[in-house]
């Protein structure tokens, strides 16, 4: 698979230990590797968030909240705490489809790569990665809902939520060992292995999808 083969130029280059890219290759990788997290946590979030806040609120507080501010069909759609919500789906997703994917290819000795070791390093990149800095925007979507109740419904100011949070808490407001620990419980052993099952696990049925796709076209 190709997360398994040296990266492209270092192929080339047998003599060069790290590999070269030019800065338009690079502003290009950059540009893509945040564009497609942006948009999957994005859409994620519009799928999601709402009936989240509706579960957090209770669908009647959540419905006189957007009636006193007078939200529009697209704020309702997208719903209280949009952009906490989806900077931590962008996160976990650029860590699990970017940030592993290319370490790994890239940085990781060639002569370690195996099944195994990509099994144990998305779980490591999940970890004590993404989650460490998912687990902040979580806490920040849950803030700034119980700042958006204030007073019946109030728009929500981040860094309001953030000054409000830090004085009362200090980083503990975003950031505690237990609240880690039981993220990382629920999602890294889903999440944090999704490199492996698509580089390792999933092309045994490509064969049979491509033959599916044929015979349906």
């Amino acid at each position: 698979a190709e997360l398994m083969e040296p990266p492209k130029t270092q192929a080339m280059e047998p003599t060069t230990t790290h590999p070269k890219f030019s800065a338009a290759d690079e502003a290009k990788f950059f540009a893509k590797a945040g564009l497609a997290p942006a948009l999957a946590g994005g859409i994620e979030s519009l799928v999601c968030n709402r009936a989240e806040a509706q579960r957090f609120y209770g669908i009647p507080k959540l419905a006189a909240i957007e009636t006193q501010l007078n939200w529009n069909a697209v704020a309702r759609a997208c719903g209280p705490g949009f952009v906490a919500n989806a900077s931590r789906n962008f996160v976990m997703s650029a860590t699990s489809f970017v940030a592993t994917p290319t370490l790994y290819q890239r940085y990781f000795p060639q002569e370690k790569k195996s099944q195994s070791s990509l099994f144990w390093f998305g779980l490591a990149v999940n970890i004590f990665g993404g989650n460490v800095v998912a687990i902040t925007q979580q806490a920040l979507w849950g803030r700034s809902l119980d700042y958006g109740a204030v007073g019946g419904g109030r728009n929500i100011s981040y860094g309001a939520v953030v000054r409000e949070g830090l004085k009362a808490e200090g980083a503990a407001a975003f950031f505690t060992l237990p609240k880690w620990f039981s993220r990382v419980m629920m999602n890294a052993p889903i999440q944090g292995t999704v490199p492996w099952f698509y580089n390792e696990i999933l092309p045994f049925g490509e064969p049979a999808a491509m033959r599916a796709a044929s015979w349906l076209y």
